[in-house]
């Protein structure tokens, strides 16, 4: 763990959303591609904001949970653990929704016979694989369990004693991964249950223990935002159902982003690219709306917040 306190570049592959229709154990193209991708973009870590396979339906046995996790090994984890690649998660709700006690079941059993295998340094994994801390080249990372819109208290407690702890303090920078985000973003999920609940008093929990980035993925659109000083980024979506920004009027389109972290610094948002997972062309951050207003709440664009 130690050498993992050491400053050193940190660059993050960010995916999420890599799930087709209920129940399916195929992956899009883009999946493929951005996978095959890893020996040129050589991150040093990748990130996924959830929803790895399509559960979510009462209607799949265990034997088709088993076989959606064993495709998602076999298409995307496994060319990850051959490269010894950390991979970090989080729980989507078509992972693990806690009231889908199969889904769960099948999801922690997989996530347990491969922990070892996501090479990451825990700092806490007590509660793995639905919430757990790990660090790389100084950089605090908090992984929870978002797959619905209720954080129970007992969690919040857990990551305000992890972001206490000097290893967190003394980090260059504290990213919690979470699926579900604090503010709608798209108009088919701008509404309660589709966002975490209590978003502002979430959001100044998070802001009062010093995390820097809210990383979330569910809205299935690319969008780099800001609040109370912390980053809310919003992932891409690599499988199905691409979605445009709410009131923006621009087409959907399937993304992931990269995140530098240098050596020498905290996060930054010119260090941070969405990239279109079509042709893996730079999202022109200034083709973005400068925020975004959903029933819970405004976001704005990072860079227009700073100003």
């Amino acid at each position: 763990m130690r050498a993992e306190q050491i400053d050193r570049d940190l660059n993050i592959l960010l995916i999420s959303d890599l799930n087709g229709s209920y129940g399916s154990e195929r992956y899009s193209e883009e999946v493929h591609d951005v996978v095959a991708k890893i020996d040129v973009i050589q991150p040093d870590m990748i990130l996924c904001a959830g929803d790895m396979v399509a559960g979510q339906l009462q209607s799949l046995t265990l034997e088709q949970l088993r076989a959606m996790w064993a495709a998602f090994q076999k298409t995307v984890f496994d060319p990850i653990r051959k490269k010894e690649i950390p991979f970090g998660f989080t729980l989507g709700n078509h992972d693990a929704s806690p009231n889908y006690h199969n889904d769960r079941q099948a999801a922690s059993a997989f996530w347990e016979s491969q922990k070892t295998s996501t090479h990451l340094t825990f700092v806490d994994d007590r509660y793995y694989p639905y919430y757990f801390s790990y660090i790389k080249n100084n950089v605090f990372f908090i992984s929870w369990d978002a797959s619905s819109a209720h954080i129970p208290e007992d969690v919040k407690v857990w990551m305000q004693q992890q972001l206490a702890r000097p290893i967190a303090k003394d980090a260059r920078a504290r990213i919690l991964l979470g699926h579900l985000p604090l503010y709608a973003i798209v108009e088919s999920k701008n509404k309660a249950g589709e966002v975490l609940d209590a978003a502002d008093e979430t959001l100044q929990f998070i802001q009062e223990n010093g995390v820097d980035m809210y990383v979330s993925g569910h809205q299935h659109v690319y969008f780099p935002g800001q609040k109370k000083q912390v980053h809310l980024l919003h992932s891409g979506a690599l499988g199905g159902g691409p979605r445009s920004l709410l009131g923006s009027g621009m087409a959907p389109l399937k993304a992931y982003a990269l995140i530098r972290i240098p050596k020498d610094s905290g996060l930054d948002y010119r260090h941070i690219q969405g990239i279109q997972a079509d042709q893996h062309l730079p999202i022109d951050l200034e083709s973005l709306p400068d925020s975004i207003r959903g029933f819970n709440g405004v976001i704005k664009r990072v860079d227009i917040a700073e100003n």
